[in-house]
């Protein structure tokens, strides 16, 4: 008999606004939008509930929000204070279950399958955490419980803000059969609006679809949306390093179709992100271009390289191929970005003593480099690439 499996889906409310009022309470109850300055082109990165009642949401531009509510207070955001709230954040969940599954800084599954003799009842677990987040870190979280990693995800995002749900074995078809298609993780908003256009606009008229049409109609994404929409979801909690991904973007002072300064700030971009990665002693083996057109259609683009690697010139000439791949004319671009993921702590291959171009000797070079930028500053030595795009 298969062990029933218990997911818990935790997500911090509101993180990044959270961080900050833990750090300054005068700011609760108040309209709080992180995203810098309105007055430059820029998105929100996360918005207080205070804030959302006017309408204002993640990744609008900040000059609407600005518009919406004029008397909201616009923080810049520190990225660097968000990761230390994070890391004490998953210190906790570290102490119920040996499987956590990082999905960013604020959000992780934890599987406690079988940890009941060890911890007590499930719900006693998830009210633990959540008054340990509370106590010791001074945010509030919302946790979704469920038999798999879907159940427990949807769960979630109905127990905000600061709530529990539980959804009980068997209930699962239950649960979802009234929820919008739109609820359903993967169902963006064009797949949405297809489905839409043939009558589907729940997730009990999607289950009622047979395998053979979604099949035939969505190819590799047909029996992902038959099992989706049934609430059957097989995926492990699968732990990971502890540093997820490096990444930079940067929202253009003015929307550009010039590949040349594009590329520019690309350049820039990777030997910054390269460098971020060379601080935590890690390598990367998945490379990903970001990329955000004036319409706001976002486009994300990624390459796994044959070894890892904290190379400059690797993540560069990685970056142009996907821009290259990826970028059209048509469209003007507003953001660019780069990131690193598939973290490893080993060294790309076994070094050859005798090559100057060993794995070994171009780590020294660029770890040379930093010492040279940790010195006299990040644009003492740059690529001629990157100079234009200096930000």
């Amino acid at each position: 008999m298969a062990l029933r499996r218990t997911i818990l889906h935790i997500d911090m409310d509101a993180f990044f606004v959270s961080v900050e009022e833990a750090l300054d309470p005068s700011l609760k109850g108040k309209p709080v939008v992180v995203g810098g300055n309105p007055n430059k082109r820029g998105v929100v990165a996360a918005a207080s509930y205070a804030a959302r009642k006017y309408g204002i949401h993640s990744a609008m531009p900040t000059a609407q929000a600005k518009r919406l509510c004029p008397h909201a207070i616009f923080l810049r955001g520190n990225h660097k204070r968000y990761a230390e709230f994070s890391k004490r954040i998953f210190s906790i969940f570290e102490k119920w279950s040996p499987r956590v599954e990082p999905m960013s800084l604020d959000e992780a599954y934890l599987d406690l399958s079988g940890c009941e003799r060890l911890h007590g009842p499930t719900l006693d677990v998830a009210e633990k955490i959540r008054k340990a987040i509370k106590e010791t870190v001074g945010i509030n979280a919302s946790i979704g419980i469920g038999s798999n990693k879907l159940i427990a995800k949807i769960a979630s995002e109905y127990a905000k803000p600061n709530g529990m749900l539980w959804i009980a074995d068997g209930m699962e078809q239950k649960f979802l059969a009234p929820l919008a298609i739109e609820k359903i993780p993967g169902i963006g908003p064009k797949m949405a609006e297809r489905l839409k256009q043939k009558g589907v606009k729940t997730a009990k008229q999607l289950a009622e679809l047979p395998l053979e049409f979604l099949e035939t109609v969505y190819g590799n994404h047909g029996e992902s949306l038959y099992h989706k929409a049934r609430g059957v979801c097989g995926s492990p909690v699968t732990p990971r390093e502890e540093t997820l991904s490096i990444g930079r973007e940067t929202t253009l002072e003015t929307d550009s179709a010039d590949p040349k300064f594009l590329l520019s700030i690309l350049s820039f971009l990777a030997e910054k992100t390269a460098a971020e990665l060379r601080q935590t002693g890690l390598y990367s083996r998945c490379i990903t271009l970001k990329l955000r057109y004036s319409d706001f259609q976002t486009v994300t683009r990624s390459q796994t390289l044959p070894a890892p690697t904290l190379d400059d010139d690797t993540i560069y000439k990685t970056i142009a191929r996907l821009f290259e791949g990826s970028f059209t004319h048509k469209t003007r671009v507003r953001l660019v970005g780069v990131r690193l993921s598939a973290l490893t702590p080993s060294y790309p291959q076994q070094a050859d003593l005798f090559s100057t171009h060993s794995p070994e000797n171009r780590d020294n070079l660029y770890r040379g480099i930093d010492r040279i930028r940790d010195k006299y500053g990040f644009r003492s030595i740059l690529r001629g690439a990157s100079v234009a795009g200096e930000l």
